[in-house]
């Protein structure tokens, strides 16, 4: 008898637990739904709110417009300009002007594979190095002039694609050694083109050691080419490279960036929206969109000053535009 009742007393127990257990799920599935359908509530304000952000973005890019010292190559925002995509003259054109003013440490950035496309990192090495073949024809003093890789296995890939040349080819992780920078002070080679040093942090301290050991110390001229510097351009810790994480590199881009100088610049952003950033020296920063297929661009925003826009701004532009 007692233990009959024991027996009945345990299954109202664990159906009564059961049920408590169906209501919890059920609690917890409707909190569930509430937050989910809150978010997508949210979703449309927030998205409003960047729009905002994105419209007092480019009303400041638009509205201060500081005059340039030169008048070449200016264009008022609202105007229509053809534009050839990464002509290796318009590099040269920019990098014999801002040569002839005198600047020795020299950015060029330009799209040298299909712009739309993606392409393994070995593709668009292949592509610089072709592109910068045609590029340093511009020198009359051939044998003056080093091209310097990053390692000594790309300078190999590069030679061979070359054959024979009139110029050197060098790598960074050798130029930039103690033993390496005396002899190279006493050569002849006055113009160094660095090729794509993105691969490696240190890449961009060798190419800093290098300018200065080597190529200011006697009054040289260096090209980085395709060296992406934007990521050097902004600092602290919200920087590419936060300060804290890299202390070397910080101090050779403290040491670095203030001199450089951008010759030719064209970034594609693939969208959408499509656009550009360009500059060719000693004309201004612009931010461009494509109106038709055949090379006619709308400048959005322009300005004269030594370094280009943040990406955020161009991005904002180009939304709103």
């Amino acid at each position: 008898m007692m233990s009959s009742f024991l027996l009945d007393s345990f299954l109202k127990m664990f159906t009564s637990m059961q049920c408590i257990s169906i209501f919890l799920l059920a609690v917890q599935f409707a909190a569930v739904v509430s937050f989910q359908m809150a978010t997508l509530h949210r979703g449309p304000k927030t998205a409003l709110k960047c729009s905002s952000v994105i419209q007092k973005q480019r009303f400041a890019l638009v509205s201060v417009r500081p005059p340039l010292a030169k008048p070449v190559l200016r264009m008022a925002v609202g105007d229509i300009i053809s534009l050839e995509w990464g002509a290796v003259s318009d590099a040269q054109e920019g990098i014999r002007a801002a040569m002839a003013d005198g600047h020795r440490l020299i950015e060029v950035e330009v799209p040298t594979t299909n712009k739309f496309k993606d392409k393994a990192l070995n593709q668009i090495y292949q592509a610089n190095t072709e592109y910068a073949r045609e590029l340093v024809r511009m020198f009359t003093q051939p044998g003056q002039l080093r091209i310097v890789f990053p390692d000594e296995s790309e300078g190999r890939i590069a030679l061979e694609t070359y054959g024979e040349v009139p110029f050197s080819i060098g790598s960074l992780a050798y130029l930039s050694k103690d033993e390496a920078v005396a002899r190279e002070v006493g050569l002849a080679f006055d113009k160094y083109v660095v090729m794509n040093p993105v691969f490696d942090v240190r890449e961009y301290i060798q190419t800093e050691q290098l300018y200065r050991g080597v190529v200011a110390a006697k009054g040289g001229t260096m090209i980085v080419f395709n060296g992406e510097l934007f990521r050097l351009r902004t600092e602290g810790l919200t920087g590419y490279y936060p300060d804290i994480f890299f202390p070397k590199l910080a101090e050779a881009r403290k040491r670095m960036m203030p001199q450089v100088t951008t010759a030719y610049y064209l970034k594609v952003f693939r969208g959408p929206p499509v656009g550009a950033l360009y500059r060719r020296y000693p004309g201004p920063w612009q931010i461009l969109r494509p109106v038709d297929s055949a090379g006619q661009f709308q400048v959005l925003w322009e300005a004269d000053q030594p370094a280009p826009p943040p990406q955020d701004a161009v991005f904002g532009a180009l939304q709103a535009s």
